[in-house]
């Protein structure tokens, strides 16, 4: 079962990915590309990179490594509990480093920023490589705005002011661009709140936008919700 579930997620965020390759090339601005030697600087770069800027295909190279880091980060780590994994849990040591290698493969790429930052300063609880990641893109985009309010963000996670943090993520989550792990960590903040509504709200949100790696998971945690909420609701 857990194999199963974990090669549907692979393979449905590879489809994403591919989807990806020219819904995300098509506006993404580039900055200037950082040197070769920072480029394939990243512990987890194999020679194909070198081989796909060698032959010009720089944004294509950096699309399929993005591909590889959802696969990496979908699939369950060895002896992890499959309870935790469900839930974004895990330990995934190099995640990092395959953000980076897709940053410095393509600068322009904004969205890793935003979706590393999420996963590593919330599902992984490693704000500080989360802080790393969003300076980097900071370097790359200084007029980017949205880095600086995860920036904001993860200060409040630090400080455990979860109602900052609510009020920022509220704000995130109705962009169209917002990736659905932020969604889903709003999500989950409410249902730890008994804010089961408004969790389901977040929950529709994520169904809404067809994402294939979420879903499953959706469809199942409004069901969960709405069972909780009935069951409050006759508790009262």
């Amino acid at each position: 079962m857990r194999a199963s579930r974990s090669l549907a997620w692979v393979i449905g965020t590879s489809l994403m990915g591919l989807a990806w390759i020219g819904h995300w090339s098509t506006f993404r601005a580039v900055p200037p590309f950082p040197p070769l030697a920072v480029t394939l600087s990243s512990p987890v770069t194999p020679l194909s990179d070198f081989i796909g800027i060698a032959l010009g295909f720089r944004s294509l190279t950096a699309d399929l490594a993005w591909i590889q880091t959802l696969v990496y980060y979908g699939t369950v780590e060895e002896g992890a509990d499959p309870e935790e994994a469900e839930r974004g849990g895990g330990h995934y040591p190099l995640f990092l480093a395959y953000c980076q290698r897709v940053a410095q493969i393509d600068p322009g790429f904004k969205y890793v920023f935003f979706y590393g930052a999420g996963v590593l300063g919330w599902n992984l609880n490693r704000p500080d490589e989360a802080e790393q990641l969003l300076r980097q893109g900071i370097a790359a985009h200084p007029k980017e705005w949205r880095f600086q309010q995860y920036l904001a963000a993860m200060a409040f996670q630090k400080s455990h002011n979860i109602n900052k943090l609510i009020e920022f993520l509220e704000v995130f989550v109705q962009e169209r661009d917002c990736p659905n792990i932020l969604r889903s960590i709003l999500a989950n903040i409410y249902k730890k709140q008994h804010r089961y509504k408004d969790a389901i709200r977040v929950w529709f949100m994520v169904n809404q936008t067809q994402d294939p790696s979420y879903m499953e998971r959706s469809v199942t945690q409004i069901q969960e919700l709405y069972t909780l909420l009935q069951a409050e609701k006759a508790g009262k």
